[in-house]
This record gives structure tokens, sequence and C-alpha cells, in this order.
């Protein structure tokens, strides 16, 4: 048995799986561009401001995002330019709270979007969950598929799981005590022209606050 040989063989063979998962997220990311913005989390921006960051969980855009949520917040770190400039750390986020039924959009410290809302439906323990987390998707015309409902919406904004913000041209109310017998199961609903501004506004990354 030639020991040498073999290590040599095996650093050759974790290059080439390295090089080729390397050769794949570029790839990937020629594919899907990440557009820097000024109204949510800029992972260019992140990786460039936090070297630190990017030493520990890579610089992939996903694995930003989840620090920022985890660790950045806490820790008063900028999600963009913007914020930097302002000096005022994480003042562009999506509110959405339960107990008013309201969605707000703060950008850049300011209320530019406010509009009654059905969250979960509580008595039914399908609250929407609580947190602060982040769009992952920005679809515009979806169909919203489950074990008892089939709903197309114009514009769904996922965040946390299966649950996200949408259209729900299927109710003629919003806000009050919807929620606490009639609500979701777990989404946001909104009016469809709220939707549609707040859709025009965020993009993938945008941090959601739900309390």
């Amino acid at each position: 048995m030639n020991i040498g040989k073999e290590v040599l063989t095996i650093k050759k063979t974790y290059r080439f799986a390295a090089v080729s998962v390397l050769l794949s997220i570029a790839f990937l990311i020629l594919l899907f561009p990440v557009k820097a913005q000024a109204s949510g989390f800029d992972p260019v921006y992140y990786a460039q401001k936090y070297p630190d960051v990017v030493a520990v969980v890579g610089d992939s855009q996903q694995a930003l995002i989840n620090h920022y949520l985890t660790f950045g917040i806490g820790e008063g770190r900028f999600q963009n330019a913007e914020e930097e400039e302002a000096g005022t750390p994480l003042n562009t986020y999506v509110d959405v709270d339960i107990p008013n039924q309201t969605v707000t959009y703060i950008l850049n410290g300011e209320s530019v979007l406010s509009s009654p809302c059905v969250t979960g439906c509580v008595n039914k323990k399908r609250s929407t969950p609580t947190g602060i987390f982040a769009v992952y998707g920005h679809k515009k015309g979806t169909y919203l598929t489950g074990p008892t409902w089939h709903n197309w919406v114009d514009y769904w904004m996922p965040f946390a799981g299966g649950c996200g913000l949408h259209d729900a041209t299927w109710r003629s109310a919003f806000g009050g005590d919807i929620y606490k017998n009639s609500g979701s199961h777990g989404c946001v609903n909104l009016p469809h022209d709220v939707a549609e501004q707040l859709f025009n506004m965020i993009d993938i990354g945008t941090v959601v606050v739900v309390h």
C-alpha cells in the first residue's frame, strides 16, 4: 500500500470537488444575479462591509441573510449602504402587527405604506409565526395550494416557510378581529391594491418583522 499516493489522490479528489462547487455557484450567480437595492438587504454590500462575516459563513446570499437576521440586527450592522449613510440600522422593513392587524412598510425610517390585514387564524391554531424574517421569494402570479385550498394570488412574497404576504381577493374585509376566527392558514392577507404596491416596493432580502 502506497499511503503517500493514496493521500495525494484524496487531496486531488477534494480539490476537484471544491472547484466543481465553486463553478456551480458561479454558474448560478450568472443565471440568477442579485441586484443591490435600497429597499432591503443588499448581500453585495453586506459582504464587502463585513469581511469578518464572510470569513465565517461565506458569501452566498442566503448565508448572509441568515447571519443578518440571526446576529447582524442585534449587533447593529447595516443591511445596505443607505442605512449606513442614514446612520440608523434596520430602518427599512415590513412590520406585521398581529394584535392591531396592520402591515406597515418602513422605508428609511418612515412609514410609506400601511394597511389593515388578516393574519393566521388564532382559534384554529394557524397563527402567523412571529420573529424577524426576510422575504425569500418575489413572484407575480401563482397558485397557493394546500390540503384544502388552491387559490390564485397576483402577488406572492413568502418570508417564513410557506407563510408570506399576498393579495386575498376572496376577502371583502381586512383588519379588526377577523383573524381570530376566520384568519388565514398562516399567511398575511392584504387588499389587492396594497399587495401590488408592496410588491413593487420590496424585493428578496427585505426584512419582515412579525410581532
